[in-house]
């Protein structure tokens, strides 16, 4: 292996970056993704999609690397992904090695209905609603329902009055959960970072490409990507639906001009001139 060579890999978070937050369209960025995965790029989903979720856009994409899923709840590697090198860390499961960061799902509900109860307000999260509930609220079809209902390392708030929100992020705070604001909704988690576990594959990545030089490219719209973002040699933010960047004081931060998957696009001769 030639040491100047060197080797570029790609982290993206999904909703208002690689697809429109609302329509869940792509518009091009997909074939983006492609051309990248045919040029032997990595790229990395890391978002607050469920695995279910992910999973089902890994298929359309045609991907198969390692993805980050909750908001960096758990690390998700395929089988057979890092071999070559010592045993993958992470419990093995569906043919994946899962190195987990966030705490369960289960624990985080039973915690919110005793906070429920303690506040005394009305909130509703994805295990609270009945699918077609769901899909009525988030506008989206039955399967894609179904799929966001899989949490595994936190909970969707999907309706809450607007008043109790603030009053249900400092209780929750003040217990150790950590309050999301995503463009939509919100996301209860405990102990989740998309950095954390960006980090675990870059150290993964830097071993499998020992002998070359490694270039880290991020792409995110929002605050919860900053974590991922400021580890990255190349970090990327796209213009949210407003017009606006995300505030930030990453050092080499690119500000691609376009909203979402638009900006998604206006990045890629940047990505490929490295």
């Amino acid at each position: 292996m030639n040491n100047n060579t060197s080797q570029k890999i790609v982290f993206t978070d999904i909703d208002g970056t690689l697809i429109d937050i609302y329509s869940g369209r792509f518009d091009c960025s997909d074939l983006l993704v492609r051309k990248f995965s045919r040029m032997g790029i990595p790229v990395i989903l890391c978002s607050a999609k469920t695995r279910s979720e992910q999973e089902y856009i890994r298929n359309k994409l045609g991907l198969s690397d390692p993805f980050i899923i909750e908001n960096g709840g758990a690390v998700v590697i395929p089988d057979g992904y890092f071999d070559d090198f010592e045993m993958t860390p992470g419990t093995r499961k569906d043919g994946y090695s899962i190195v987990e960061i966030g705490g369960h799902s289960n624990e985080i509900r039973e915690l919110l209905d005793r906070i429920r109860r303690e506040l005394q307000i009305d909130f509703k999260g994805t295990a609270d609603m009945t699918l077609d509930e769901i899909t009525k609220k988030v506008q989206i079809p039955l399967p894609f329902a179904k799929r966001m209902s899989k949490r595994e390392y936190g909970e969707t708030i999907l309706e809450i009055e607007p008043s109790d929100l603030s009053r249900l992020t400092r209780v929750c705070r003040s217990k150790g959960l950590k309050v999301i604001h995503g463009g939509r909704f919100t996301d209860i988690t405990q102990g989740n970072d998309k950095g954390k576990a960006t980090r675990v594959l870059i150290n993964l990545f830097k071993r499998k490409y020992h002998s070359r030089r490694t270039f880290f490219i991020g792409l995110g719209d929002s605050e919860n990507d900053l974590p991922m973002l400021k580890l990255m040699d190349i970090p990327v933010l796209v213009q949210k639906v407003n017009g606006t960047w995300c505030d930030s004081s990453i050092k080499n931060l690119v500000q691609s001009t376009g909203i979402g998957p638009k900006g998604w696009k206006n990045s890629f001769n940047l990505i490929t001139s490295l």
